[in-house]
């Protein structure tokens, strides 16, 4: 009709009803024409009508098969991203084994700069706030440096293995070993 924007043809017909020349002088408007039906409604000459574009059943199996390409495509990105966003999980969820020994090296690193602060200060008699907070955070600030490069291998050993051997010889490197039997 010539107010349509899109016309849909299904009809029982053995033979095109709508050709070029039907919709000649009909269309008034960009129309889009589907032929769902078996055998073709729509004539493939219809097509060469400035003012019409025609879609027919093997067309719409053309736009399928291409959505359906892309969403495997892209399930196929999505999964790979899964996998790879699990693997970074499971490598994390396994380094949650190293936190009770930075817990335990951190802990000892402090309590040790605790017992040399107290020395230092009983030395240096007559430190102000001012300087004793200064001692502090120069103090802290050297630790954290120290500790910093076995802290992050720690954290970053790929295996269960090898994160086994570092924990082991990190205690050991530490004397962190008799605290892990007595506090466990």
């Amino acid at each position: 009709t010539p107010g349509s924007h899109v016309v849909f043809t299904c009809t029982g017909a053995m033979e095109p009803i709508i050709d070029r020349a039907k919709v000649e002088g009909v269309l008034q408007r960009r129309t889009m024409m589907v032929d769902i039906s078996v055998p073709r409604n729509i004539d493939a000459d219809t097509d060469q009508h400035p003012l019409a574009s025609v879609f027919n059943v093997d067309d719409l199996e053309a736009v399928v098969a291409a959505n359906q390409a892309k969403r495997r495509r892209v399930a196929e990105e999505a999964e790979a991203l899964l996998f790879e966003e699990l693997a970074a999980f499971e490598l994390w969820q396994n380094s949650l084994c190293t936190v009770p020994m930075i817990s335990r090296l951190q802990n000892r690193a402090e309590q040790i700069r605790q017992q040399e602060i107290q020395r230092a200060v009983k030395r240096l008699n007559g430190l102000t706030t001012k300087e004793r907070e200064v001692v502090e955070r120069l103090s802290k600030g050297i630790v954290n440096k120290l500790l910093h490069g076995p802290l992050l291998h720690l954290r970053t050993v790929d295996t269960v293995e090898e994160r086994t051997r570092t924990v082991q010889s990190v205690a050991e490197m530490f004397g962190l070993s008799d605290e892990q039997s007595s506090s466990d």
